[in-house]
């Protein structure tokens, strides 16, 4: 009985502690993105703003962008997609739907 309560509670420690784990996120390649055609540049819609940008403008994802071979627009473009260290039960947990993304904007 002390044997099979000791494997259970060892066993849930094991898996609260894989599930807390911090890993490297990136943005899904169907991030929502602003293509900037006339500059060749890629905006992400929170830095959308203050972007330095013509008329040329279409609604993309990063897949697109990186397709095109286009570029951040600016630190703020890059620093908003780059990836962040987040534990593996919050990437799951965005899988499945059960929480945002940081680039579902």
């Amino acid at each position: 009985m002390k044997r099979g309560l000791l494997i259970g509670i060892g066993a849930v420690v094991a898996v609260t502690g894989v599930l807390s784990i911090p890993v490297e996120a990136s943005p899904s390649p169907d991030t929502r993105i602003i293509l900037e055609h006339t500059n060749k540049t890629y905006i992400s819609p929170p830095c959308y703003e203050q972007a330095n940008k013509t008329n040329n403008l279409a609604e993309a994802d990063m897949k697109k962008a990186q397709e095109l071979n286009y570029q951040p627009e600016s630190s703020c473009t890059a620093n908003s997609l780059a990836p962040i260290k987040q534990p593996i039960a919050s990437i799951l947990a965005e899988n499945l739907g059960m929480k945002q993304s940081q680039w579902d904007w």
